[in-house]
């Protein structure tokens, strides 16, 4: 439901008096620039887990649902036009998933696509998956990096019944796109420095959830034979919203939302000479009241949920 995101460490000196008076100064720590780069041409492939525990307690009954995910996917990217912009295309290269809601078992592999679903009433959930895997969004970034459009989702939308077509909304995926890019700190930082981010999260169904973000850089580390740059960051708040559907068969709305991070760690390697995302690692829980009012009628319950998510990008 969730996804996160990432990011000190201060350095002093003493020197005695005998030193100052010599002259000797201590150096002051260098300040980096962390830029995301988009190369001509480039290729790269990550490999992404993630895991999700969920427990929606409403009226005094629990309902649970359990989600694994492994997905290796591959961004191609393009030459740089004459305006500057590059065009990025991302395919998926596998893609499995296992997800289990109340008991009940619903298992997707890209490398058999077309499996149907052990219950018939599952199928739309496969038909969601399978488009997923299939998929090529083309993202197009302007000469700074901004994502300003995106093409290749319409066919893929149009074949998926409209509730299930927010994943491949070209709106929200250049929105979820821009946030990524802009959870580096913009200026120049030395160890210690921290900023925040605000960010939102598109749930489906009309559901949004929004994030506050503290970052901290901890400075360079030694990693596979790389220098890299580490940061840190931490989920400080969060609300979720619902927006009204009149259309719906099954009008939902928060009465009340009472939602905190519990626990929460990330940590980010930057390679600042690729200006790419070497490692992401996360954990977070995110536990507290979420009062639902379904079709009018009122149902108090407790949202507790934890999401684990790593992406590694591969040499």
């Amino acid at each position: 439901m969730l996804s996160h995101i990432v990011r000190g460490f201060r350095f002093g000196s003493v020197l005695s008096l005998s030193l100052l008076a010599a002259g000797w100064v201590a150096p002051a720590m260098a300040q980096v620039k962390l830029e995301h780069k988009y190369a001509d041409g480039r290729k790269t492939v990550h490999h992404t887990t993630m895991k999700l525990k969920q427990t929606l307690t409403l009226a005094g009954m629990a309902q649970e649902t359990g989600t694994e995910r492994f997905s290796i996917s591959t961004n191609q990217a393009g030459k740089r036009d004459a305006d500057g912009k590059i065009r990025i295309e991302k395919k998926t290269d596998k893609l499995s998933v296992n997800l289990k809601i109340q008991g009940i078992e619903v298992i997707f592999d890209s490398d058999d696509p077309n499996k149907k679903a052990d219950n018939p009433l599952l199928e739309p959930l496969l038909n969601v998956m399978r488009a997923s895997a299939k998929a090529k969004p083309v993202l197009i970034r302007d000469r700074s990096g901004k994502v300003v459009a995106v093409e290749g989702l319409e066919k893929t939308a149009a074949e998926l019944p409209e509730e299930f077509r927010g994943d491949f909304d070209a709106a929200q995926i250049i929105k979820t796109a821009n946030q990524e890019s802009e959870t580096l700190p913009g200026d120049a930082v030395k160890p210690g420095a921290t900023w925040s981010r605000n960010s939102e999260v598109p749930l489906g169904g009309g559901q949004t959830m929004s994030l506050t973000t503290d970052y901290k850089y901890i400075g360079e580390v030694k990693e596979g034979g790389k220098t890299l740059d580490k940061i840190e960051a931490k989920t400080t708040a969060v609300s979720l919203t619902i927006a009204e559907n009149p259309n719906a068969a099954v009008k939902i709305k928060i009465a009340k939302c009472d939602l905190k991070p519990t626990e929460s760690g990330e940590t980010m390697l930057f390679d600042r000479g690729t200006g790419e995302w070497q490692s992401q690692k996360g954990k977070s829980r995110i536990q507290g009241a979420l009062d639902l009012e379904i079709n009018g009628m009122a149902f108090p319950g407790m949202l507790d949920l934890t999401i684990e998510t790593e992406t590694v990008r591969q040499p």
